[in-house]
């Protein structure tokens, strides 16, 4: 059988408690599952460790385990029979190898191939269907596969039943198993779905189809004997993200769809080695408001609809957090150049907490801004539905319409209009080592900033309050013990020595709310930038796979200069692409590090010029005492 393994392209930190597992550049790893879902995998390091790691990190290949050169023995003609030497006769069934009663060549039997009575553990899925409500937007979202130039997508297949669309639908509400989803992000925690004796389940559908000896190589084969030319070279490793998106077969113009208006996108020169890409549309914005906790199933499900309003309409839309993760995910599968802003982290507890709420609007609101803002993402068709329906056979329509886009991944990029100039290689390649390597530090330094707004945040709510309380106390016990000396001495000066401990104890109450105005503001913009961060590794990756494939080509004595030519052609589109992006991206970090830490500054001077008038304030007693 095939052992699958990946080799890690990049490092990872793991997140604490989420069942992710750091890997190393370089790492080998051995792979278990694939079927995980949002661009996540499971696998085993060398020392053993087992947990995800995303699939943009990793390049994998394929270590075949051949069988013996010699075959096995025959069995005994009385294999399957009872010893009455060793055994008493017994009416309970004889099990096999793999639990089952069935007689099996344990040999060649494969123990999920169903050759035995018994069968793999399935993974329970989650029944879709749910109720229509006329009182909120309708049109459920379950996840659909769809498909690309033979290219499968990573979402989930719908019930045989048909395609459900209740907009209102459960099929996503914020469950155990969800709790953590980097929205960026980014992955929810894993758990994985056992057997009544512990085991883990068995992923459904997670063999490929393999060769007569199990050889990965042996995949596409037939094709890449079909005409000479640039066509050969298909990619043998079909695990590749390269090769899964459909970025290999747009490179080697495999690609022929036609493009609607509405999603042709535009790339220009800016000089200097500046490239950005052009917005069409207006600029607009759009106002996240007024949450709502609603009910269905009378009273029994409860949920949080929060009002959009876009100024294209101002009308406004009812929307729902699952709706706004619907809409990630499509944004996710089609756009493979842009990373995608992420979400708010999902949770269970305290989802109908007043701050809570707020904190989460506030969120949505920063991911809402960033799609407003950026010049692809905008134009969207999904972002624009989504905005704007109101009525449900349009919602519908437009939903199963997204599903079943097929510029998704790589075909998107004959979506692209470059300009009519090559790119130098080297110049692409100095520019992609420069931003990588930036990427690289700017990542570590967003977490460890993350992690300190945190941190700040918990001892200000929590350490620094109850400091500032003790304080108090202890001198407000020092004004109260003074009172006792018969009130003939200094009263006023009493009086002062209390209202200096209620004044500390005001600035521990200042420090547990401060932590709302400034360190929580800071963590939201390096929760965004964790997330926008964790999707570059996929866009480099995409554009490395196609400077590879060009070279290929190009260093093939058979591929015709012309053919060669069209290639070259092709990875300048995915090239002018990724500096496009890369400069949006550069733009807009400018900006948000810039206000982020201004605002941050701004509350910080406020909070000190309030411990500085309550204290000023308590000094004034004693002048007068």
């Amino acid at each position: 059988m095939a052992v699958r393994q990946a080799k890690a392209i990049y490092d990872f930190d793991a997140e604490p408690g989420t069942g992710e597992i750091s890997i190393q550049t370089g790492e080998v790893l051995t792979v278990t599952r694939t079927d995980v879902g949002e661009g996540w995998w499971e696998g085993r390091r060398v020392n053993g460790d087992c947990g995800l790691f995303p699939e943009a990190y990793v390049e994998e290949f394929s270590e075949d385990v051949g069988p013996p050169a010699m075959a096995p023995p025959p069995l005994p003609q009385d294999y399957s029979a009872p010893s009455n030497t060793y055994a008493t006769p017994s009416t309970t069934p004889q099990l096999n190898t793999f639990g089952t009663s069935n007689p099996v060549d344990d040999w060649s039997a494969d123990p999920w191939s169903g050759v035995s009575a018994g069968t793999a553990p399935q993974q329970q899925t989650q029944d879709w269907q749910a109720d229509v409500e006329t009182g909120v937007l309708l049109g459920g979202i379950p996840s659909i596969a769809g498909t690309s130039n033979g290219v499968k997508s990573n979402l989930a297949t719908p019930s045989p039943t048909g395609v459900q669309d209740d907009w209102d639908s459960d099929f996503d509400d914020e469950s155990a198993s969800q709790v953590g989803a980097q929205g960026n992000g980014a992955p929810p925690n894993y758990t994985a779905s056992s057997d009544n004796s512990g085991n883990l389940a068995l992923p459904a559908a997670s063999y490929q189809s393999r060769g007569s000896i199990g050889d990965v190589s042996a995949i596409g084969r037939n094709d890449s004997k079909k005409g000479g030319g640039a066509s050969s070279k298909t990619s043998f490793n079909r695990f590749s993200l390269f090769v899964k998106s459909g970025s290999e077969n747009f490179i080697l113009g495999k690609v022929n769809l036609n493009v609607p208006e509405a999603d042709a996108l535009t790339v220009v020169d800016n000089g200097d080695g500046k490239y950005s890409w052009v917005n069409t549309r207006p600029p607009f914005s759009c106002v996240v408001a007024s949450p709502k906790k609603e009910a269905k199933f009378k009273g029994l499900k409860s949920y949080i609809a929060y009002q959009l309003t876009p100024s294209f309409n101002n009308i406004q839309v009812s929307r729902r957090y699952k709706h706004f993760d619907w809409l990630h995910e499509r944004l996710t599968s089609k756009y493979h150049v842009v990373p995608i802003p992420p979400l708010p982290d999902k949770q269970i507890q305290g989802r109908y907490e007043e701050e809570f709420i707020e904190h989460r609007m506030n969120q949505l609101q920063s991911f809402v801004d960033r799609m407003c803002r950026h010049p692809v993402l905008s134009q969207s068709e999904v972002w624009g539905h989504f905005l704007s329906c109101t009525d449900e056979k349009r919602w519908k329509g437009g939903k199963r319409k997204a599903e079943k886009d097929p510029l998704v991944g790589g075909a998107l990029y004959t979506a692209i209009t470059v300009p009519d100039k090559p790119l130098d290689p080297e110049f692409v390649d100095r520019e992609v080592q420069i931003f990588t390597q930036f990427t690289s530090q700017f990542d570590v330094a967003v977490k460890n900033m993350a992690k300190l707004s945190a941190d700040q945040t918990t001892k200000c709510q929590n350490h620094y309050k109850r400091e500032f309380q003790l304080i108090g106390k202890s001198f407000a016990q020092l004004g109260q013990a003074m009172e006792q000396d018969g009130g003939g001495y200094n009263p006023g000066l009493n009086n002062a020595v209390v209202a200096t401990g209620e004044s500390y104890e005001e600035i521990g109450r200042l420090y547990e709310e401060q932590p709302r105005l400034d360190w929580e503001h800071l963590a939201d913009m390096m929760h965004d930038y964790k997330g926008l961060l964790s999707g570059w590794p996929q866009v480099l990756h995409l554009q490395s796979g196609s400077q590879g494939k060009r070279k290929e080509i190009e260093n093939d004595g058979k591929v015709g200069q012309a053919e060669a030519s069209a290639v070259k052609t092709r990875t300048d589109t995915v090239n002018y692409a990724l500096l496009a992006e890369v400069n949006t991206f550069h733009e807009q970090r400018v900006k948000d590090i810039k206000s982020s830490h201004q605002h941050f500054l701004q509350e910080q001077i406020k909070f000190y010029q309030k411990i500085t008038e309550k204290l000023q304030e308590t000094l004034r007693m004693y002048d007068q005492c």
